[in-house]
């Protein structure tokens, strides 16, 4: 069974309470969104100055899981999603779905979209969803902005690697999707960062 408690912005010791758990899960969310943020952008920039579109293209394709599995880790799990996914991991589940169309209405109306904490009960353990909004910078509309601009070595490279891409057509402030963070209470004797 299946309950969900939801909060924008959720005060940190209400989560951790709700969590049941010593350690302070909102921040383990947020610096586990931020250090996959920071990671993937510093390298997509590194690939784009020294290889161009292709190259980076290249590190999402090849590289981008790796990277957030890498940040997945003491009862953190971190990965990309968005509605418009290129990579069939990309694919939100229902609950992310949800929250990126609210975000999406927020774009929408001019907003800028909030993050989002959700405590959830499964199985009897109660765990905490995080989503922190991704928004097209001029640099992703290398990749993701209109395919006609695009190298022909890169419309070929997304043709080939891609064949359902629906992750383009973007322009500067639209929501690209977020990072989803999902944490789980820490087992006794775990280290907690």
């Amino acid at each position: 069974m299946r309950t969900t408690t939801r909060w924008l912005l959720l005060p940190v010791a209400a989560a951790t309470l709700a969590l049941g758990a010593p350690d302070d899960a909102p921040t383990r969310a947020r610096a586990a969104a931020n250090e996959l943020t920071t990671t993937l952008k510093a390298r997509l920039v590194r690939e784009l100055e020294s290889g161009g579109p292709v190259a980076a293209a290249r590190v999402c394709s090849e590289v981008a899981q790796t990277i957030a599995a890498a940040h997945s880790k003491e009862g953190v799990t971190v990965r990309r999603v968005s509605v418009r996914w290129r990579n069939p991991a990309d694919r939100p589940d229902a609950w992310e779905a949800e929250r990126l169309a609210e975000m999406e209405a927020a774009v929408a109306r001019g907003e800028a979209p909030a993050e989002v904490e959700e405590v959830q009960t499964e199985g009897g353990v109660s765990l905490l969803r995080y989503l922190q909004p991704i928004r097209i910078a001029p640099p992703c509309l290398t990749c993701h902005g209109d395919p006609e601009t695009f190298p022909a070595e890169l419309r070929q490279l997304l043709s080939e690697r891609y064949a359902a891409d629906t992750a383009v057509g973007y322009r500067v402030g639209d929501l690209r999707g977020a990072v989803s963070v999902t944490v789980r209470p820490a087992q006794r004797g775990e280290a907690t960062p």
